[in-house]
């Protein structure tokens, strides 16, 4: 008998338990694997509802982009949502980045940024998700989900810097994107705790 803390799919938030014990006598690779791939399936169905509603929401959000950076930055929150509530589910912060990169993967043929679509959806989740693993993976936290939140916006506005055109530029306007990507990315972090919240309601509950 020995003691062990295995949790696949997001071993960087690993703890010991001192009562968790397990008995090398019997497999314990079978229910691993069935662990995994129950994870692995949630990244990949949230990551595919994620590009469905991505590519559905193009020309919305391209019109928006067009009209107002801060427009768009109020609505690029949106694709935090599912990879926040893919962390939160499984209490893991790969989940995030996995999930971005399932919709990315799906979505960038229809997306009229292309390649583009991979950094501009995977960093900023990925953020999140170093933040949280950073501050200790405590999900419940609130205040450890504003400082993830705040550096997935800080990520997204430096992400849409390049995007916006030098002769828009000005400090006001630059103020006014910041503080839309931080509503915007506080929003999606609230939106993914109410989604998650219902789930476990209707049965489905989160790790850990």
């Amino acid at each position: 008998m020995i003691t062990a803390a295995s949790r696949p799919f997001h071993r960087g938030c690993a703890r010991i338990r001192k009562n968790q014990r397990v008995d090398l006598s019997r497999p314990s690779r079978q229910p691993s694997r069935r662990v995994s791939s129950r994870s692995l399936l949630i990244v990949a169905a949230l990551g595919a509802i994620d590009a469905i509603l991505t590519v559905a929401l193009t020309p919305v959000t391209t019109s928006i982009a067009l009209a107002s950076p801060v427009g768009y930055a109020l609505v690029g929150g949106v694709h935090l949502v599912l990879p926040a509530a893919a962390g939160l589910l499984l209490r893991s912060w790969t989940a995030l980045p996995l999930t971005s990169f399932v919709t990315a993967a799906l979505a960038f043929p229809f997306s009229v940024l292309g390649i583009l679509l991979f950094p501009a959806l995977i960093l900023p989740s990925l953020a999140i998700g170093l933040t949280i693993r950073a501050t200790g993976c405590r999900w419940a936290s609130r205040g450890r989900w504003v400082l993830a939140a705040l550096s997935g916006a800080v990520t997204s506005y430096l992400i849409s810097l390049p995007v916006i055109s030098p002769d828009l530029f000005s400090t006001s306007l630059l103020l006014a994107v910041l503080t839309a990507r931080v509503v915007s990315t506080g929003a999606a972090a609230a939106i993914a705790h109410a989604l998650v919240a219902a789930l476990t309601t209707a049965g489905i509950r989160p790790r850990g």
